[in-house]
């Protein structure tokens, strides 16, 4: 029986590998090179060939390096596997980390006082280890069978009792490869992992995501609310939106909240307050959740609120005058959008013309900005309309231009839930 440090053991290892020539890569199936391995440690001699000296027996190369917790663990348990099949087969730990750090680091860790075997370290060549089978992430296992030949290319999860009898007995191993993104940008995080997904995976991968940003002076102010029920997925987009707005959006569309309006009770008044022509206190926000629940991406999406603008926002009930929009019975086909026109509105003289817009947006984006009061809508309608209202705030006149096209509007009473937002 031969002794551990009669085996040739290589540690290597540093995170950020440099890239290889696609030529020189070795992948399962193939035969390997008999590269000369130098600056070897604790060895007679400093040089040696890779499958002469070390694939006299089946072989495992396990490329690691000095900070890998993962490895620190491995290490040891490939150690006494070796030992436990009495050492059937060989084992290899390639690392890039200079010979005095790779001194150090076996005196001073415990479990790796015994282990004292030949190492080779930093050894960039033409011929490099890393250069054959390049990686990012490890431990990173080669398998390669007493042929010469890559059985299986493994994290180190895989180097279990079951599949070295199956090694050792030369069957097939057919295990997952272990295939690292060699991409430095996207392997080490280079750019927004969002990207990355919908870049190498087109977004199948994301399960959440926010992000608030300032405001965009080139896009225009909207809010879009997705279901994608293929996918699962419900998304919020809010472009150049006040705090208030997008309180109103995180409370709003939720059933067991209702009617809300939002009052502000910041320690400085003027903290909060928002400025069109300059941007301020205005901003862009998303968020995406892998999960069609409205209430929970809106529970989401408040916390996120609080948190980033230090508030506390907290419901309360009271009784407030709304004015109500509602519809006249029969008379549905009176104002239906002709749906080939281009959805605009403009103020035309006293006057706000609307065509092809969704009622609901209408209410939402407060296109009655003169009236005293918020509008609601109860019409239980979600189509599109074409219609002409004044621009004004009297009611009367609005009341009446409505009645053409089927709609009514009176002044009302109505429970609201409010939105207090107050400084943390």
């Amino acid at each position: 029986m031969k002794s551990l440090r009669s085996l040739p053991i290589i540690i290597a290892g540093t995170l950020l590998l440099h890239f290889f020539a696609s030529a020189q890569r070795i992948n399962v199936g193939e035969k390997c090179p008999n590269i000369k391995l130098t600056t070897i440690l604790n060895r007679q001699s400093p040089n040696a060939e890779l499958l002469t000296a070390f694939n006299d027996k089946p072989l495992i190369i396990d490329f690691w390096f000095i900070g890998c917790a993962p490895c620190y663990e491995f290490i040891p348990k490939l150690d006494s596997l070796q030992k436990a099949y009495h050492n059937q087969f060989n084992i290899l730990l390639a690392s890039k980390n200079k010979e005095e750090e790779i001194r150090n680091f076996m005196g001073k860790k415990n479990l790796f006082k015994n282990i004292d075997a030949p190492i080779v370290h930093s050894a960039i060549s033409k011929t490099d280890l890393f250069k054959l089978f390049p990686h990012y992430s490890e431990p990173h296992e080669v398998w390669i069978d007493k042929k010469g030949i890559v059985q299986a290319i493994t994290s180190h999860q895989w180097v279990t009792p079951d599949n070295i009898d199956r090694f050792l007995r030369g069957e097939p191993l057919n295990l997952p490869e272990k295939q690292d993104m060699l991409d430095e940008e996207r392997a080490l995080g280079g750019q927004p992992l969002f990207i990355t997904d919908e870049k190498y995976c087109s977004g199948k991968r994301k399960l959440y995501y926010s992000w608030i940003g300032s405001a965009d002076p080139k896009v225009p102010g909207l809010t879009i609310h997705k279901i994608q029920k293929e996918e699962g997925s419900r998304r919020i987009v809010c472009q150049n939106t006040s705090i208030v707005k997008l309180y109103q959006i995180a409370y709003s569309a939720v059933p067991s909240y209702g009617l809300l309006k939002i009052v502000m009770t910041p320690k400085d008044s003027l903290k909060y307050a928002t400025n069109e022509k300059t941007f301020k206190n205005i901003f862009c926000y998303e968020i995406f959740l892998k999960d069609t629940t409205e209430s929970k991406i809106k529970k989401m999406m408040q916390k996120e609120l609080d948190y980033f603008f230090q508030m506390k926002s907290t419901i309360q009930q009271e009784k407030s005058s709304y004015l109500v929009l509602s519809r006249l019975k029969g008379t549905e086909s009176v104002f239906r959008a002709k749906e080939d026109a281009q959805p605009s509105n403009s103020i035309v003289n006293d006057s706000i013309v609307i065509k092809n817009i969704k009622l609901d947006y209408i209410v939402q984006n407060n296109f009655f900005k003169k009236l005293p009061y918020n509008v609601i809508n109860e019409t239980n309608y979600d189509g599109k309309v074409d219609i002409t209202i004044p621009n004004s705030k009297d009611l009367k006149d609005l009341k009446q231009c409505l009645n053409k096209y089927g709609f009514d509007i009176n002044l009302e009473i109505r429970n609201t839930n409010v939105v207090v937002l107050q400084d943390i």
